[in-house]
């Protein structure tokens, strides 16, 4: 079974400098609140949604869902899952994450392969422009956790460590490999 956690911190230039980066770069998992009871599909997946102003960092606004063989990646681009740059696609013994550079655009690369007890973690930026708001930055992170049902727990996912990280922060576009 795989467990997911996206966590979505949406921010403005306001709060783009040094000191509310240090504070963005220090989130990087919530407990989850779910019956273990529920899980029922091979997937569970929360997403975490949170936004900085100059007075802190708000929210978080939680939802967790199951998910079966429809959020898995078939070679065509599903955007309902994992946003629009992430994929999972089920290997003989675990899972696949793959990462794309641009939205649904780019070349689909495999950042990591976890099995049974293994974690890995995706961090990158992205920037999106609006009517009311010129510019909108996101800092997204997904924790990965390949493990049994019987694991979960609502702090599966404190893990300052993961056995597998790629962080895309360089720059707000694809920044390596």
């Amino acid at each position: 079974m795989l467990f997911v956690q996206e966590i979505a911190l949406q921010y403005t230039k306001t709060v783009r400098y040094g000191n509310f980066a240090n504070a963005r770069r220090a989130v990087k998992f919530f407990p989850v609140e779910f019956d273990k009871a529920d899980i029922s599909d091979e997937i569970l997946f929360n997403k975490v949604e949170l936004y900085q102003e100059p007075d802190g960092i708000h929210g978080p606004y939680s939802k967790t869902k199951n998910l079966g063989e429809k959020a898995l990646f078939t070679g065509k681009f599903a955007t309902d899952f994992f946003g629009e740059r992430i994929f999972v696609k089920r290997t003989e013994n675990g899972y696949e994450i793959l990462y794309t550079d641009k939205k649904q655009r780019g070349w689909i690369k495999s950042k990591f392969t976890l099995t049974e007890g293994k974690s890995g973690r995706i961090v990158y930026n992205e920037r999106v422009s609006g009517w009311e708001c010129p510019w909108l930055y996101y800092l997204f992170t997904f924790n990965f956790i390949c493990a049994d049902k019987a694991d979960f727990k609502p702090k599966i996912f404190f893990r300052k460590e993961t056995d597998f990280v790629f962080n895309d922060m360089k720059e707000l576009r694809y920044s390596g490999f």
